[in-house]
């Protein structure tokens, strides 16, 4: 039997709602391949959503629009190994892209001094109020109501994500997107991870200071379970987690944070606690705070109406 390479309905709707909305999360992207399995009768099973999307229709999708430059990847955040993220990215990078061209030019220029702010400080996070002064003192004319819709806007899209002490990251796409720019401007502040040599910002270091390796929290994760040969009270029996490279012994405070809160989020995506990250200059333990408009995830609960032009039609 012959597989089509052609693009069918069913297709060029991922491919709009992916240019439209730009990332989706695991539920998101279930939520949304359900939708269209109803409406176009596809042969998915229910629970085979992700792999029939990986291994099916991804693949074809990317075929087509590769030659546009555009490209829908798959990235893991760097806090915890179960937020996994479908991100539609460019393939070609100017030295500053803007990140939508839904945004206007000076929502762009505060993402990038969010940036800029976050990568260069010592615990890869900023506070928004920072943000705003500092964009204040660059003469950029804003209100606090329009710096806030800003700020929100940005979390419901994932460019960032709630930090320690009321601060905001880089979300994980934010990290892909921006990752040519990143590398270029801020070598200095970034590291590449000793496990999946992807770009790291916010991460694990090597406890002796003459060892330079540092991980994400997530890879990190895989790696202490690898030790604990991935039994149900290894972490309680393990003794030991050397450095990959230097063989130091891994802090265990570290190391509990890190196994801890891989498995809440694995029994539980949807109820993620702050968790303590470890920085090469300083170490902070995060609190949650749920006054902060700015500190709340706004994620698309409900799944996705498909709709075409006949609906409009049907409806009257």
């Amino acid at each position: 039997m012959s597989i089509s390479t052609a693009l069918e309905d069913h297709h060029k709707q991922l491919i709009q709602y992916f240019l439209h909305d730009g990332a989706y999360n695991q539920k998101e992207l279930i939520d949304l391949i359900g939708a269209l399995r109803d409406r176009y009768e596809l042969r998915i099973k229910v629970k085979d959503e992700i792999r029939a999307f990986t291994e099916g229709l991804l693949p074809l999708i990317n075929k087509h629009i590769n030659q546009y430059g555009i490209e829908i990847k798959q990235v893991t955040s760097e806090e915890h190994e179960n937020d996994v993220y479908y991100v539609c990215t460019q393939n070609f990078k100017p030295q500053f892209v803007k990140m939508d061209t839904s945004y206007t030019e000076k929502e762009a220029a505060i993402f990038e001094k969010l940036l800029e702010l976050a990568i260069t400080s010592d615990e890869k996070c900023v506070a928004p109020r920072d943000v705003f002064e500092s964009i204040l003192a660059n003469d950029l004319k804003m209100t606090q109501k329009e710096f806030g819709e800003t700020m929100t806007r940005f979390h419901r899209d994932k460019w960032i994500e709630s930090g320690p002490n009321n601060t905001v990251i880089l979300h994980a796409r934010a990290l892909l997107e921006m990752q040519s720019f990143i590398t270029d401007t801020y070598r200095d502040y970034i590291y590449n991870c000793q496990i999946c040599t992807r770009l790291l910002v916010r991460g694990l270091n090597c406890p002796n200071s003459s060892c330079d390796i540092h991980m994400h929290r997530s890879c990190a994760a895989q790696y202490f379970l690898r030790l604990s040969n991935v039994t149900n009270n290894a972490a309680t029996r393990k003794s030991t987690y050397p450095c990959p490279v230097c063989k130091q012994e891994w802090s265990k405070d570290d190391v509990t944070s890190v196994l801890k809160v891989n498995h809440i989020n694995d029994e539980n995506n949807d109820s993620r606690p702050s968790t303590g990250v470890t920085h090469k200059k300083q170490r902070t333990t995060t609190t949650a705070d749920n006054n902060d408009s700015t500190n709340n995830r706004s994620v698309r609960s409900k799944p996705r109406r498909i709709v075409n032009e006949s609906d409009d039609d049907d409806d009257n």
